[in-house]
């Protein structure tokens, strides 16, 4: 087995502490939006992705192994599921499947332009989160929300955002957006700071 395929320890546990960050950072911005519904429904998967990006990278780049971002999007999956949203267990899986597609060639790891094509793709897609339960589940995104204390003014004004053509286009290129420039800014802090520290 050639020794990129080989998983040690701090792998495994760099992988996981990492990761456990990212998800951090995630529900962190998604309370601090949670102040405004226009910031919380329309601008907070795109601060997010931008926020995320130089971890991402730091991430895949220190393990330098086949899976990172498949053990990534899982274990979102897995928040997600016992939070209640067992359907968003699959479709992160399947995100993780897509970005080890992308860098599934050897050292893609290290290269800045499959890694800004990757997280650009995982920004895109995070969007589903927010659109699965209005187009397949419903009856399970309402019962949820409703246990977890929303009010059905709440749940209305998210529905007119992500039922809006107008909206929904402007929501995806912004988080697209967000996404990619936060993979070119990943890019230089590796080159500039993380790689002259040797922390790479």
């Amino acid at each position: 087995m050639k020794e990129r395929d080989k998983w040690s320890v701090n792998n495994v546990i760099t992988t996981v502490l990492m990761s456990v960050l990212l998800i951090v950072i995630q529900f962190a911005v998604n309370m601090i939006c949670m102040l405004n519904n226009f910031v919380s429904m329309v601008l907070s998967v795109g601060f997010t992705v931008f926020l995320c990006a130089p971890i991402y990278f730091l991430m895949v780049q220190k393990v330098k192994q086949r899976g990172v971002s498949f053990v990534y999007m899982t274990i979102i999956g897995i928040v997600h599921l016992l939070m209640g949203n067992w359907y968003l267990l699959p479709y992160y899986i399947l995100i993780g499947i897509l970005c080890e597609l992308i860098l599934w060639k050897k050292d893609s790891h290290s290269d800045s332009r499959k890694l800004t094509l990757t997280w650009t793709m995982v920004s895109f897609l995070f969007n589903g989160t927010n659109l699965l339960p209005i187009w397949f589940f419903w009856k399970s995104y309402y019962d949820f929300a409703l246990s977890s204390g929303m009010s059905t003014e709440y749940i209305e004004e998210y529905v007119k955002y992500y039922t809006s053509p107008g909206w929904l286009i402007f929501i995806i290129l912004f988080t697209v957006g967000c996404g990619f420039l936060g993979s070119r800014i990943a890019t230089r802090l590796m080159k500039k700071h993380f790689k002259k520290a040797g922390v790479l």
